[in-house]
């Protein structure tokens, strides 16, 4: 399929990594450093803890209803969604500055700053699958790749300027970041919708009475409707709750370990170094794999990172663990993405990506709440084995989800 309107792929392509690498930089300054921003206005370490989780799932329940206007508006194009909630979370993280440091005024207006964020998370990913089903290619690896080097250079940078200027340099620091994903949105084509064949008119009459009936499908129906991808999901959950719990606590771990807050920093730096060459070459991949394959390998090495975690006994082995994030997480980001577009018929397509990516957010929700407990009455090894035994569990149904996945996911209605 090729669209009428002739695009300078190399162009777009730049375009796209301007955006994730906008988004992933202000995510790192708004999300990676809450907890600097909101102890430097008055918030206790639980409290922000607290605003940070809320904020979490208030994005998890918001996802699903932006993606549903992104799958049905016809005037309000995916470029323009997620450029408006990029201004809404500018203008919401821009207020916060010159809010009083009340508690209540803080807390409200980071809890819709980050729920805004986690809702542009999805709609940033479907922007590369909206010019993909145009016939347009994007190369979603390597605009993740910048996306992840933007993470870390936002990280060195906000870490040096916080210690010389104050926390209110994170507010800033996103703002800019958050403008420069504006503008590449803004400045990225709108194409027309793709020529329906005959096949695609016929299949879109079969599946349309069974999801509407004239009546807004809910989010449950939906899950009965992809029984397989509803599996799918359980399984990122269980893995994302080990993500997350060792990457809340890595600071605990790591000290068990016998490191620092250096020997830290230096477990993140070899994770994001070791994310970019898999996010770079996963178009090659692509081709040689289906995402449904890719996204079952993504788990196997889940697993393996938590084995590797739960057996480290060194620093160093604990660094050569890092060395799986190349498989595991950098592996898991686009394969789900393409996963996505591959089992989700054309009218849920957004809505399939933030379902997913409201899923990363649960299990990271459940890892640190759990984690948290765990390492305030059993200590740092219980951690690590439950979170061995999640990524085990979820690697085990991602295989059951995805085994044998053609082009479309979705059950036959009975």
């Amino acid at each position: 399929m090729r669209s009428s309107t002739k695009i300078n792929t190399r162009l777009l392509t730049f375009q796209y990594c301007i955006l994730q690498g906008g988004y992933w930089a202000s995510f790192c300054s708004i999300y990676a450093f809450a907890t600097v921003l909101l102890l430097a206005k008055g918030f206790s370490s639980s409290q922000a803890g607290i605003a940070v989780a809320l904020g979490n799932i208030l994005g998890v329940l918001l996802q699903p209803r932006f993606a549903a206007i992104a799958d049905s508006s016809q005037k309000i194009t995916i470029q323009k969604l997620t450029a408006l909630l990029g201004a809404a979370t500018a203008a919401s993280f821009f207020l916060l500055y010159f809010v009083p440091n009340l508690f209540l005024a803080v807390f409200v207006f980071f809890l819709l700053t980050d729920s805004f964020l986690q809702v542009t998370q999805p709609l940033v990913n479907s922007v590369s699958i909206y010019y993909v089903n145009r016939g347009v290619s994007v190369d979603f690896g390597i605009a993740r790749g910048v996306g992840s080097v933007s993470y870390a250079a936002a990280s060195s940078a906000l870490g040096r300027l916080i210690e010389k200027k104050g926390a209110d340099v994170i507010i800033f620091a996103a703002l800019l970041f958050l403008a420069l994903m504006i503008l590449a949105l803004l400045s990225m084509p709108v194409l027309p919708q793709p020529v329906k064949t005959e096949r695609s008119e016929i299949q879109a009459d079969h599946t349309a009475a069974p999801k509407n009936n004239g009546k807004r499908e809910t989010i449950f129906s939906f899950f009965l409707r992809y029984r397989r991808f509803t599996v799918a999901l359980i399984g990122v959950t269980l893995l994302f709750t080990f993500h997350n719990m060792t990457n809340s606590y890595l600071i605990q771990i790591v000290t068990s370990l016998g490191g620092n807050s250096a020997s830290m920093g230096t477990a993140l730096s070899v994770a994001a170094v070791c994310e970019i060459p898999a996010m770079l070459v996963f178009s090659k991949l692509l081709k040689r794999f289906s995402s449904s394959r890719l996204l079952m390998l993504s788990g196997v090495f889940f697993a393996a990172k938590a084995a590797a975690y739960l057996l480290a006994v060194t620093m160093p082995q604990f660094y050569l663990a890092q060395i799986l994030q190349m498989g595991s997480f950098a592996l898991y980001i686009p394969a789900s993405v393409y996963y996505v577009n591959e089992t989700m018929e054309d009218a849920d397509k957004f809505k399939g990506q933030a379902v997913m990516t409201a899923t990363n957010t649960l299990g990271g929700v459940i890892g640190s709440l759990i984690g948290g407990i765990l390492l305030d009455y059993a200590g740092v090894t219980p951690l690590l084995v439950t979170g061995f035994a999640a990524a085990v569990l979820g690697a085990v149904l991602l295989f059951f989800a995805c085994r044998n996945t053609g082009t479309k996911n979705r059950q036959p209605d009975v």
